[in-house]
């Protein structure tokens, strides 16, 4: 018989994984995609199989399990490892690219997580603000950072226990600050800017050198941005987001 060589290019080993222990779905894909683009991957794959064994991964019967990872999180993945160039322009919504971002992270698929990053612009997700801000920190979503925080720190309520359960007490505790950071402006003097600030509505305090008055708290049109930056150690250069899409605070 003829010697045959396997091209180095288009012969692929397929990898067999089982994802969801709620209802196990199999999955299989090639196994060099993988391993060329993650080095976790890369690094599992480097292990050689002990002696006498199924290697995991090489059939339905033997697959490498993955327990906790939600099939529809799997799948998100997939799409773009093998979309080819087309990746940045996948149809995928907000909760799929957030998927594709943490296993990506998880896995070190360093480039994907650049693209799952760029089609997540803070606008494009229906979340509250709260949630918005905790997946910003889980996932160092930077972009989503300001505009966040900004949003958290305008809105009249303060902050409460369900926000300090999403957000994290040391998270919560710099949210609290930066909204305790809000100060009356001079407004006695002729010529100085009025203060909006804490005066019924937002309408200026013409009768009194400080405007100080209990009531709704008024900070809709605050930026807390130095302040932020200050709080949370942020680099004066952030990546560029759609910082002024943080829109009005949440009623």
């Amino acid at each position: 018989m003829t010697e045959r060589k396997k091209d180095k290019d288009w012969y692929m080993t397929l990898v067999t994984f089982q994802v969801s222990s709620f209802i196990p779905h199999i999955l299989v894909v090639p196994r060099h995609t993988l391993e060329s683009r993650s080095k976790v991957f890369e690094d599992m794959f480097s292990f050689p199989p002990p002696p006498d064994t199924e290697v995991e991964g090489s059939s339905d019967e033997r697959p490498i399990r993955l327990d906790t990872i939600k099939a529809d999180e799997f799948r998100s993945l997939l799409k773009v490892l093998f979309s080819g160039p087309s990746g940045p322009g996948l149809p995928l919504s907000s909760a799929e690219w957030i998927s594709v971002l943490k296993l990506s992270q998880m896995w070190q698929f360093e480039d994907i997580q650049t693209i799952a990053l760029d089609n997540l612009p803070y606008s494009s997700v229906k979340k509250s603000v709260v949630k918005k801000v905790a997946l910003a920190f889980q996932y160092d979503i930077r972009h989503w950072l300001l505009p966040g925080i900004n949003q958290l720190a305008r809105r009249p309520q303060p902050i409460s226990a369900e926000d300090v359960q999403v957000l994290g007490l040391d998270v919560a505790l710099k949210v609290a600050a930066v909204r305790e950071s809000l100060v009356v402006t001079n407004a006695g003097n002729a010529g100085s800017p009025t203060s909006t600030i804490g005066s019924p509505n937002g309408s200026p305090c013409r009768h009194s050198r400080h405007c100080l008055t209990t009531g709704d708290r008024y900070a809709r049109s605050v930026d807390f941005t130095p302040t932020i930056k200050k709080v949370f150690g942020l680099p004066d250069q952030e990546p560029n987001g759609d910082a002024d899409a943080a829109g009005p605070p949440e009623d």
